[in-house]
Order: C-alpha cells, then sequence, then structure tokens
C-alpha cells in the first residue's frame, strides 16, 4: 500500500584509490558531529489517488533536500540524486525537508507535491543516521463536480472559484451550449495550505437566471481531499435551487474531518445582463396575441393565428410551459411528452416532436436555435384546443445568447 516510489541513496563504496565524497561545515572537527545518508531512502504514500501524478511530475532523483539549523539557517541544498556520503555539521538542532518539489504553487490544476520534515540533532563527534522518510501530499487537493439534477438547471456558461491563499484562485469553468450541452473542468486543483478556510464560489445561468452563491469551509490542512459537489435542492415554495456539499478523503487517520461549511449565499448576481434583451412576441395577423384569443367554433370559421418571436442576440433556450384551467389538455400534451407538460423547442424530446407535429405546430430544432426572428404559425392548433374547453396558456420563456430573458404568454380560450 505504501511503497509505490522507493528511492535509495546512491553509496559510494570504497575500492582502490576511491573514497567517500564528505561535506564539512563548521571548520573545528571537535565541535562538529556527522550527518550520515548511508541508508537513506524515500517512500511515497499512495494512500490517495493522486500519487502517481507526483511520479511523472518529478523523477526520483530530482527531489528537492534541505537541511536547516534551528536559526533558519541552510547548511545544505541539494536534490537527492546528487546526495553523496557524509557531511560534518556544527553540533545542533536541525531539520531535513524532502520536497518532490523545490517550490509550492498557491493553486494549481495537476500539480500535486509530495514531501516530508524531519528533526534531528547533531552531537559533536557522533554520527547521526536518517533511514526511511515517507513523503506524502503537502497541499490540499480539490475537485469540483455536479450531479444530473443540477446540470439539468444549467442554461449558460458557468464558473466555480475555489480560492485557499488569498489572491490565487483557481477557476473550474463550465460552458453550455444547445448542441453539446454541458462541458466543465475535471482536473484536480492543488492548493497550498496557508489557511485553514476554503471559499467556493459560483456564479452562472441556472434555470435562465445568472446566480451567485458562495460557501466557506473550514478546518482546511495539507493531505485532504476535498471533493465539491453542486446538488438541486427545493426549497420551502417547492421552487428548484442548489446549494455546495463538499467531503473529504483524509489521508492520516488521525486528522480531524470537520467538513463544516458556513458563510452559504445565493443571490441574484449583479454582474448578470439586465433587461431582456429586446426579446419580444409581435403579432403578424389580425389577433392582439398580449390579450386572450377566443378560438372560434365551427370547422367552416377561419382561425388564422401567426405570429414572429424577434431575438436580437440570438435564441440559448426557448420553452413552452402548458397551463390550463382543464386538466385534461395538459394531461393529453404530457401523456405525449414523456409525462412533461414543458415544450424544449430547441433541444426537443422526441415526445415534444410528437407533439409539435400532432397537437401544437411549434418550430423547433435549427429552426429556433440561435435565431434571432422566428416565425409561428399556429392555426392549424385549432381542431386540438376545441376539444377541450378552458383556458389555456402558453408561457413562452425565452433566454438569449447573452443571458437576458423573457417570459411571454399566450392565452387561448375555449368556450
Amino acid at each position: 500500500m505504501k511503497k509505490i516510489l522507493l528511492m535509495t541513496a546512491i553509496v559510494l563504496v570504497a575500492c582502490g584509490s576511491c573514497k567517500k565524497e564528505q561535506f564539512k561545515y563548521g571548520g573545528n572537527e571537535a565541535q562538529t558531529g556527522t550527518l550520515s545518508f548511508d541508508g537513506f531512502s524515500i517512500e511515497v504514500s499512495d494512500e490517495t489517488q493522486s500519487v502517481k501524478a507526483a511520479s511523472t511530475r518529478a523523477a526520483a532523483d530530482m527531489y528537492a533536500i534541505y537541511v536547516d539549523d534551528a536559526d533558519g539557517v541552510r547548511h545544505l541544498s541539494t536534490t537527492y540524486g546528487e546526495l553523496q556520503g557524509d557531511m560534518q555539521l556544527p553540533a545542533g538542532e536541525y531539520t531535513l525537508t524532502v520536497q518532490s518539489e523545490k517550490e509550492i504553487p498557491d493553486a494549481e490544476f495537476e500539480a500535486p507535491v509530495y514531501g516530508t520534515k524531519y528533526d534531528f540533532t547533531i552531537e559533536a563527534g557522533k554520527t547521526t543516521s536518517i533511514n526511511t522518510l515517507t513523503c506524502t501530499l503537502l497541499q490540499c487537493k480539490v475537485s469540483v463536480d455536479y450531479n444530473e439534477d443540477f446540470l439539468a438547471m444549467v442554461t449558460g456558461d458557468c464558473t466555480t472559484t475555489v480560492e485557499l491563499t488569498a489572491g490565487s484562485p483557481l477557476e473550474y469553468a463550465m460552458t453550455y451550449s444547445a448542441d453539446k450541452g454541458v462541458q466543465y473542468e475535471k482536473r484536480n486543483g492543488y492548493f497550498a495550505v496557508s489557511g485553514t478556510s476554503l471559499t467556493v464560489t459560483f456564479r452562472g445561468q441556472i434555470e435562465g437566471k445568472s446566480q451567485r452563491m458562495t460557501k466557506t469551509f473550514t478546518d482546511i490542512a495539507p493531505k485532504q481531499w476535498r471533493q465539491i459537489t453542486f446538488v438541486q435542492k427545493v426549497n420551502e415554495e417547492g421552487n428548484a435551487t442548489f446549494d455546495i456539499t463538499i467531503s473529504d478523503y483524509v489521508e492520516d487517520e488521525t486528522l480531524d474531518n470537520n467538513i463544516a461549511g458556513d458563510e452559504t449565499i445565493l443571490e441574484d448576481d449583479p454582474n448578470a445582463p439586465s433587461g431582456d434583451g429586446g426579446i419580444k412576441l409581435q403579432s403578424t395577423c389580425d389577433f392582439n396575441i398580449e390579450q386572450p384569443i377566443t378560438v372560434p367554433k365551427g370547422e367552416d370559421t377561419p382561425f388564422v393565428l401567426t405570429m414572429k418571436a424577434i431575438v436580437p442576440n440570438g435564441v440559448l433556450r426557448f420553452t413552452v410551459e402548458i397551463e390550463s384551467t382543464n386538466d385534461l389538455f395538459p394531461g393529453a400534451v404530457a401523456a405525449i411528452n414523456d409525462g412533461e407538460t414543458t415544450l424544449d423547442l430547441v433541444n426537443p424530446s422526441k415526445g415534444a416532436i410528437t407533439v409539435f407535429t400532432t397537437i401544437l405546430p411549434f418550430p423547433y430544432g435549427d429552426n429556433v436555435k440561435n435565431k434571432t426572428e422566428i416565425d409561428f404559425d399556429l392555426s392549424a392548433a385549432k381542431g386540438p384546443l376545441l376539444i377541450y374547453p378552458g383556458t389555456h396558456t402558453f408561457k413562452m420563456i425565452v433566454i438569449d445568447n447573452t443571458g437576458c430573458r423573457n417570459e411571454i404568454p399566450v392565452v387561448f380560450v375555449v368556450e
């Protein structure tokens, strides 16, 4: 389990005139002792899934080796591959530092750094040996994921920002397109642990609105893997919203595994585009579509209902929500549309396409996506509508490519 990477120090064996090279410091040998690397080796713990990345990022002989005294004076700065034999040090207290990289970046994707520190004492005239040291992850690893229900709420580009060191955030980008759906950053971020609070900020388009959420998690420490997940939840009013959850994989079992989060904020993004972007629906027939439209009875009574949707920035999302005072009408739509009374004109399901071709002749697919003008001819809807007396509302919800949004209801009355 532990020894996936084992590096044994180079030992020069005396042969003939060959002698083991020595480092001498301090001058007066009576006041110095010997630090021996003859049996020194390094292990890297494989208790996290990240350890493979470490072996490809830093070769074994490139691990940085430092020796500092209690006053912070550095007596040795080398690499594992350059270590040879013993070295003389003044008597005193020291710290040996081993790292797979010379520096730990504040925040970087797929950049794990492994290492350890070992305190030792040099006594005058004596030899101190350092044997095997185990390196573990020196950073906090952070991954970001989203459950399926949350992804279904996404209607535009989003960004999750994670920050541990002030001024050094990592951005986990998410892109949304009508044809490709949602794609997001799946790489792991590695953060230098300069504090104990991790701040997660989300900004993006959720159900056609620019949303922002900030949540802070405490008790951050090295060797943790913080797995951030965005989930859908339903509030007391029954509206869909979201939350951020987090779980840990902690390499050191004795580490306090407190994963509580606080400072939760859910609000409209102040940087969101304002206004409706000029989105509107205008009549191209004799009916005033801003008023309820009475559907005339009789097969021979003409019914011409045409209109045009104007979306200056192009359509990103276009849905039609059906409500009615007669439950049988939305029920008939749901029976065809996989139980749903909302019709997606940009990315229609097979059931929605059946609705468009048999009951409600809405345009869909490439005739809607990214279009700035869309013609509607709902004249053929007369027959199906007359079957269901009542007031039927088609709520057209349009989101353009800049995130602007408008809801436009069209109401039909069947006496």
